[in-house]
């Protein structure tokens, strides 16, 4: 049952990281173009390698990589360019990035929508989508380094002591 937890709380933890993580790289394919393909595959496969190292062997050193892994993730992604540049401009306060052209009313896209605003529209939502589904992804990250962390009760490693005899 324990190992069933494990191993539920590590995929929610891989899924919801990896929605943050495609919710960036749309955002920003969108803005910067096909040259941050080859980033974005090391940036998908990241969480994915690391998970499996994690499945391959459980050690402390793996949950943490994964966890840290998952954190960077949302730290620059999620929190600096998510929350700080688009939720504040969203809800109408001064962004507080230092990305270039952060600060234009209408961000200039390598690919265009039927217009500017619609084009604005999207970039700006998935930017916000990258902090929403991010602050999941760092949520369920955390529930699996506690959950993994956990070592079986004394009283559970008894019977299984005692049922093995």
């Amino acid at each position: 049952m324990e190992s069933l937890l494990k191993a539920q709380s590590a995929t929610r933890a891989l899924m919801w990281t990896e929605a943050m993580t495609v919710a960036t790289v749309v955002h920003h394919v969108y803005r910067l173009g096909m040259e941050v393909l080859i980033p974005s595959v090391i940036l998908l496969a990241l969480p994915v390698l690391l998970m499996w190292w994690y499945s391959r062997r459980a050690s402390p050193a793996a949950r943490w990589a994964c966890t840290v892994g998952a954190g960077l993730i949302f730290l620059y992604f999620g929190i600096i360019d998510g929350f700080l540049d688009h939720v504040l401009k969203a809800i109408g306060l001064q962004n507080t990035t230092f990305l270039p052209g952060s600060d234009a009313d209408v961000i200039e896209t390598v690919y265009h929508l039927w217009s500017p605003e619609a084009g604005h529209l999207f970039y700006e939502s998935t930017g916000i989508l990258t902090f929403a589904i991010g602050l999941g992804a760092i949520y369920f990250s955390y529930r699996f380094l506690r959950t993994a962390g956990t070592k079986p009760s004394a009283a559970r490693r008894d019977s299984a002591e005692a049922a093995s005899l």
